[in-house]
């Protein structure tokens, strides 16, 4: 499978870090059966320190990750689409597969999830199921698809700031630009991410951590942070020359949370306002963007290229995303309750979930336009039989 270099304006290593991300949630997840942290839909009957060690890892960088990478194709989507055109295309790409996620993807979520919590025992037919979770659809639990929700209402909030005015250029490019000095922006995220933690009740509405580590707000600055970065050229080139330094900061930065800071990161709420929570905040701001960076600075040097793999997997993020967590729970609640080992109960889990989320894909999404439309990708025309006019050859 040949790589194929740069040629035209597309940057395939945003591509890539998309891709790879998924890949990324998707171990994420498997995972959470077994980890030591917050009650999940269903769990294993043991911990894993293994497991453990992967969620306390990847929960600072994972979904953060996708928010940068989501807000850096808006700032490309915007230099070829009106602020009226980008509503509609977000709007078909995301709010279609989040009703119909909300209808019918997730109900078994929401099933296995009463089950394995001793809410429901059984005695229920199928239609019966169905309509006690849709009397739970005005709560709004999202399930995994919060992150289609959040980006749409942030694609529409931050619409202002982001779409061109006159003389060509958005407030956030506008800022980019006026302080065209890239290491203090790097700062600048950090120490925002700082405060935006520092000062958030995790008890409060905004402040609230429970979406996968961070707040609506951290996750609303990450998503503006993918565009700036990108609107200012001089600060992916310094991004990319701090790459390594970027990864030890972020190393570094784990041991420390973890050396002296574990009983406050594991239980925010009642250290927050101390200073040894504020310093705790600061470091892991600190882990954060060393990971991001250190992401986006080795993917650029490294792969922005591309292939018939990535151009395949590319197409299929999103429906994979808006699949994966219903297979996972599907699947594993039926394997965790097996007499198995972890180690060998995650291989068979992550293995079938991944055979089954690609079959679903390949054999019915990618293949019917009212699947890729309820999706969020784009319908394909029917190939037409080629007209061959005489002469031709």
């Amino acid at each position: 499978m040949k790589n194929t270099p740069v040629t035209s304006g597309r940057l395939y290593y945003l591509d890539w870090l998309r891709v790879l991300g998924m890949f990324g949630i998707f171990f994420f997840h498997n995972a959470r059966f077994y980890d030591s942290f917050t009650d999940w839909t269903v769990k294993n009957a043991t911990t894993n320190l293994g497991a453990t060690m992967l969620i306390a890892i990847m929960s600072n960088f994972i979904m953060p990750l996708f928010f940068l990478v989501s807000g850096a194709a808006v700032y490309y989507a915007l230099r070829s689409r009106k602020a009226g055109q980008f509503v509609q295309e977000r709007s078909l790409r995301l709010l279609i597969p989040l009703i119909f996620g909300m209808l019918i993807i997730v109900a078994p979520q929401a099933y296995f999830g009463a089950v394995s919590h001793g809410e429901m025992t059984g005695g229920y037919n199928f239609l019966q199921i169905y309509w006690l979770y849709l009397q739970t659809l005005p709560d709004l639990n999202w399930f995994h698809l919060w992150y289609l929700a959040y980006l749409l209402v942030f694609s529409l909030v931050a619409l202002p700031v982001f779409v061109n005015w006159k003389g060509g250029k958005s407030v956030i490019s506008r800022m980019a630009t006026a302080l065209n000095n890239p290491w203090a922006w790097l700062a600048a995220l950090v120490l925002l991410l700082a405060v935006v933690d520092i000062f958030l009740d995790p008890g409060g509405y905004w402040g609230d951590r429970t979406q996968a580590n961070f707040s609506r707000v951290a996750y609303l600055l990450f998503f503006i942070a993918g565009y700036l970065i990108f609107a200012n050229a001089r600060i992916m080139e310094a991004i990319e020359k701090l790459r390594w330094w970027s990864l030890g900061a972020g190393i570094a930065g784990l041991a420390c949370g973890a050396l002296f800071f574990y009983d406050i990161l594991i239980d925010r709420e009642a250290y927050f306002g101390s200073g040894g929570f504020a310093a705790s905040q600061i470091v892991m701001a600190i882990v954060t963007w060393g990971w991001l960076f250190a992401f986006l600075g080795l993917a650029k040097r490294y792969l922005n290229s591309t292939n018939r793999f990535l151009a395949y997997a590319n197409e299929a993020v999103l429906p994979f995303y808006i699949l994966h967590q219903t297979v996972i729970i599907s699947i594993g609640f039926c394997v965790v309750q097996w007499n198995m080992h972890a180690g060998l109960k995650y291989l068979m889990i992550s293995t079938t979930s991944f055979i089954g989320i690609m079959l679903i894909y390949e054999l019915l999404v990618r293949r019917v336009n009212v699947f890729r439309f309820l999706f969020g990708m784009r319908t394909v025309r029917t190939a037409q039989p080629m007209e061959v006019k005489e002469g031709s050859s």
